[in-house]
């Protein structure tokens, strides 16, 4: 009776262990990332359109799959079909890899027998944000490199240079000007400063993340901020436009209605001020106006997008012109992305030359006034 009930036990934590657990530790390990997401998405689209089930399509996936982690997410979503839920439900549970609006075309999709094209849909999506988020991210780690390994370089001469200079400088009893004080204070203290400053820093940006996330003021506030940033707020409504275009003109295309489109990319925005902006202009709709009239009442707008929003609802070509004004703009942020680099160039000349002649003039001022006394 005992040995049964241990072995009943151990069944138990063996069962909680691989339920639980380990898919934790898979994704923690090695997370799935979004393009393995896009190519499940592109993959899933073929086969589906190719005829095949969508069961044996999962199976499939699941048994090529090289992501444990994604093995993991596959197996149980074809649970959940086994037990008698449909895809969108199943996929609804981990919205970090399909939002609402993707979850809103795969049941679209399932209502009208048109899953695979809604998949190809999606990973058309994907596959537009993947590229402009990578481009952005090229544009800026090329001069965030260099700025951290100046950074580095600085540090170093500031720990191995300034002491040789500072033993020099006793040994002459010399007053020493007030610059080449404070960088021997610094190269003193440096390990010191710099650790309580990243520790400061690492706090006070956990702090804040924890307060954006809690509390909606926070969020709202920072939102409407960082669109106050001079050349921020163009860049950043320029990326949100060319996102919130393109979802839009997918789901139209999928036969959405367009205020249930609206209130989807409303979500996905990632900017409270355009949600809300969107927002209202679905309660405009709903009282009779038009769609470009509904946001030409909201300033965040430009000019161009309202003027081709009312040609495309015109000429009833409202998702074509929709997917111009996305392709419009991304050109216009990849514009922006190739010459970022060139912009930052004088920026980080004169930030780097600050940086050297700071050392240079703080250590070579007292050998001169030394010179000049003898």
């Amino acid at each position: 009776m005992k040995i049964c009930i241990k072995k009943n036990k151990l069944y138990k934590t063996k069962n909680y262990f691989i339920t639980y657990i380990y898919p934790c530790i898979i994704r923690l390990v090695k997370p799935i990332k979004i393009q393995e997401v896009f190519l499940f998405n592109q993959q899933i689209a073929r086969l589906l359109q190719a005829g095949i089930p969508l069961l044996q399509t999962l199976n499939l996936l699941e048994v090529t799959s090289s992501n444990m982690a994604l093995k993991q997410y596959l197996k149980k979503i074809i649970g959940n079909l086994e037990n008698g839920f449909s895809l969108s439900e199943a996929l609804q549970e981990k919205q970090s890899y399909f939002s609402k609006f993707h979850c809103s075309l795969i049941q679209l999709g399932e209502k009208t027998a048109t899953l695979g094209l809604m998949f190809n849909r999606i990973a058309v999506h994907q596959e537009k944000h993947i590229k402009l988020r990578a481009k952005i991210i090229n544009a800026i780690v090329y001069p965030m490199i260099v700025l951290v390994v100046a950074v580095l370089v600085f540090i170093a001469l500031m720990i191995g240079v300034v002491p040789q200079f500072e033993q020099f400088f006793f040994d002459s009893g010399a007053e020493l000007p007030l610059i080449t004080r404070i960088v021997i204070y610094l190269s003193k203290h440096i390990g010191f400063i710099s650790v309580n400053c990243g520790l400061a820093i690492f706090l006070l940006s956990s702090f804040f993340i924890f307060l954006k996330k809690r509390y909606q003021i926070i969020n709202q506030k920072f939102d409407y901020f960082i669109l106050k940033i001079p050349i921020l707020n163009k860049v950043l409504s320029k990326i949100i436009i060319a996102r919130i275009t393109r979802a839009l003109s997918i789901a139209l295309a999928a036969d959405l209605p367009l205020i249930d489109a609206l209130q989807l990319i409303a979500e996905i925005s990632g900017n409270v001020v355009y949600k809300s902006a969107i927002l209202l202009s679905c309660d405009y709709i709903r009282n009779g106006e038009g769609f470009f009239q509904a946001f030409s009442k909201h300033k965040l707008f430009p000019l161009d997008l309202l003027q081709l929003i009312k040609i495309g609802e015109i000429s009833n070509c409202l998702s074509e012109m929709l997917n111009n004004v996305a392709d419009i703009y991304e050109e216009k942020i990849n514009y922006f992305a190739d010459n970022l680099s060139v912009l930052l160039e004088p920026i980080l000349i004169v930030v780097l030359g600050l940086m050297v002649a700071c050392l240079v003039i703080a250590m070579y001022l007292p050998i001169f006034k030394l010179g000049s006394v003898i």
